[in-house]
């Protein structure tokens, strides 16, 4: 089943949405599948460019299973107060 195909600025508003909703951090794959999209190497670097344009905050966790991985969620200057 092929995946329907959003504007990359809809797209990244959706990212901005989910994270901004979030009342923890999420994972990759968390933003992906409330994305209801698979994790792409193009979804990986939309949220890449949301980090380093300052609207996210990315932080390296070690999860129960051992496994290093990242969270991210929205920079102070972006969330609501």
């Amino acid at each position: 089943m092929p995946q329907d195909h959003r504007p990359r600025t809809e797209t990244r508003q959706l990212m901005i949405d989910i994270v901004a909703r979030s009342a923890e951090p999420l994972t990759r794959t968390e933003i992906v599948n409330r994305l209801q999209r698979k994790k792409t190497p193009h979804l990986i670097d939309m949220m890449d460019r949301l980090v380093a344009e300052g609207i996210f905050q990315r932080e390296v966790v070690t999860f129960n299973n051992g496994v290093t991985g990242y969270v991210y969620s929205l920079a102070r200057a972006f969330a609501r107060e």
